[in-house]
């Protein structure tokens, strides 16, 4: 017995020990815990709200210096356009000035001296009078002089043509300046445009970055404001266990003493107990009663002659004096006279017609010649603008249009088909998260009203260990609340995966309309460009045409005229080249005829 009493004096010190120790180190540990979390949250609630006012001033930064490059970028795009402009208008009054200045020229080719275009009020004069009205500035006293004296006089026109020249070169060097100046400017800007482009792509990018960024601190931040929220929660449950805690500790420690006290005396008698019991009398009186003992063991585990000599020796020239001589033999002068005059008119005659024939072949020479001269010059001219015909570049201009067209068709096509696609699978996201949301309210009802009937949901703050002793009372199942703020968790997610959805389905939309516009747009305008260039390609065929034909006539007449210079080569190049001779020879017969005939 006086075992007994040890032992359960040593399970009430142990009992009392470890409630001492549960209740001074478990809770106050937990309490200690809870105030070090808090004031660590509170810390990062201020560091993360410092971040987000940061992270909020960076992106309005952002935002100003990206206004401030698309500003940029719309000025020099209106300065580029203005640019354009005035290019364009000085362009066109340049090539104006140059093309007047080629049609004065024309008309002084044209026209034959100062004289002729007085009497015919030359076509030149209105054009010097439009170029002196409009280009003062650029013509010296002495150029305006020179004009002035061919306006008033109709003299000086080389000095006329010096001017003009030098007007075409001032001219020229303009258009070249103001080409090298467009190209410039175009590169100027398009340098520009490319980096301000990339400046404000790189803006955004950085932008939508801090935004997210700020984003996920403010997440933070609640969460972490609503843990301070929760820890004080559990912090407040703890200290009131701990107070009611102490009040048992205080109970215990009064028991403690009643028990201990009462043990003292238990303890007390059992001594007395045993000295009498564990006299010699008492032991010779047991060992003839008792022989008995107990043991308990326990354990745990991704890109005439002479005159016929004469006549005869004339004859070798000519056949009729060496007829005439045979005659003068046979008829000795009967009918010498007459024939011999008749042999003179002849011989005049012939070098009469040899005259009028060599004129003509001269003549025809020569206006063969101009002929063939203009016609060149027209070939050539017709050659050339033959050659200068491009149909090429329209057709091809004409094929990349049509191709980027066909190209903006397909992409659209399949930009229709993927919004289809998309939206098929809007309609899906929809209908599965509406119906998980029905499905998760109707768990949450069905729970709802169990535990609301039984009025045991109930909010739970950590209170640590149980305390030791006694039976549980019972209780509902726990997790009750958990589960249905899991649920109503989930359903919240499914309401916002319902509602990105839509956004996401809204914004898709609105971008497929936007691309929808732009590529109708850009067809139509692509179109209109097609069309165009068909009209283009067709007017300079048709000029094409026209020129090969004109050419094509050209070269006959050409060809006419080389073979009316051949016909004429063949009758005419014998007497152009033995005419004087042939004179000559007449001269010396009709001679020799007359004098043997007195």
């Amino acid at each position: 017995m006086q075992e007994q009493v040890e032992s359960e004096a040593k399970e009430d010190e142990e009992t009392y020990d470890k409630f001492k120790c549960w209740n001074t180190v478990a809770k106050e540990k937990a309490v200690k815990e809870a105030e070090a979390a808090t004031r660590e949250l509170k810390d990062r609630v201020e560091v993360l709200l410092a971040k987000s006012e940061r992270l909020k001033q960076e992106v309005e930064n952002a935002e100003d210096e990206r206004a401030k490059n698309e500003n940029a970028l719309d000025t020099a795009t209106l300065l580029r356009r203005q640019q354009n402009q005035e290019y364009l208008s000085d362009r066109e009054r340049l090539e104006g000035d140059l093309s007047g200045v080629e049609k004065a020229k024309a008309a002084f080719s044209n026209e034959e001296g100062a004289a002729f275009l007085q009497a015919r009020g030359s076509s030149a004069k209105p054009l010097l009078q439009q170029l002196m009205a409009r280009h003062t500035d650029k013509l010296s006293s002495d150029d305006r002089e020179t004009l002035q004296s061919f306006l008033q006089r109709g003299d000086g026109v080389d000095g006329v043509v010096g001017v003009l020249t030098g007007l075409k070169d001032d001219f020229s060097q303009e258009l070249t300046q103001l080409e090298t100046d467009e190209a410039t400017s175009v590169k100027q800007y398009e340098e520009l445009a490319a980096a301000k482009s990339a400046e404000i792509k790189a803006g955004t990018k950085q932008i939508e970055a801090k935004k997210e960024e700020r984003a996920a601190t403010n997440e933070e931040r609640a969460m972490k404001k609503q843990e301070i929220k929760d820890t004080a929660g559990v912090l407040g449950s703890d200290l009131s266990f701990v107070g009611e805690v102490k009040k048992q500790c205080a109970e215990m420690d009064a028991e403690w003493d009643e028990r201990q006290k009462t043990r003292g005396e238990e303890a007390e008698a059992i001594s007395k107990s045993i000295e009498i019991l564990d006299a010699d009398e008492a032991h010779a009186n047991f060992e003839k009663t008792f022989a008995t003992s107990f043991l308990q063991e326990s354990a745990v585990n991704t890109r005439a002659e002479r005159a016929a000599e004469v006549l005869a020796t004339a004859g070798r020239r000519d056949p009729r004096m060496a007829a005439l001589a045979t005659q003068m033999k046979l008829d000795k002068f009967v009918k010498v006279k007459k024939a011999m005059d008749d042999m003179v008119f002849a011989l005049q005659k012939e070098q009469e017609d040899e005259v009028t024939q060599k004129d003509y072949c001269v003549e025809e020479f020569r206006e063969n010649k101009l002929k063939t001269e203009g016609k060149t010059r027209l070939k050539d001219t017709l050659v050339a603008k033959e050659n200068a015909i491009d149909i090429e570049t329209p057709k091809t201009e004409q094929e990349t249009y049509e191709s980027e067209v066909a190209e903006m068709q397909k992409q659209l096509k399949l930009a229709g088909q993927n919004r289809e696609k998309e939206n098929t699978q809007f309609q899906k996201v929809i209908t599965e998260q509406r119906e998980t949301q029905r499905l998760l309210k109707e768990a949450l009802v069905v729970l709802g009203k169990f535990y609301n009937k039984e009025s045991l949901i109930q909010v739970h703050a950590e209170a640590g260990p149980e305390t030791p002793g006694g039976f549980e009372d019972y209780k509902s199942n726990g997790k009750s609340f958990g589960v249905m703020t899991m649920l109503q968790t989930l359903i919240e997610d499914s309401a916002a995966m319902e509602k990105e959805a839509i956004r996401a389905e809204k914004s898709a939309q609105k971008a497929y309309e936007g691309f929808a516009a732009d590529t109708t747009d850009s067809v139509a305008k692509k179109e209109a460009a097609i069309a165009s260039k068909k009209a283009e390609k067709a007017k300079l065929k048709k000029t094409l045409t026209q020129t090969r034909k004109a050419r094509k006539g050209a070269e006959k007449s050409l060809d006419s005229l080389a073979q009316t210079k051949a016909e004429l080569r063949e009758s005419c190049d014998f007497l152009l080249a033995n005419f004087d001779a042939r004179q000559a020879a007449r001269e010396d017969e009709m001679d020799s005829a007359t004098g043997r005939k007195l």
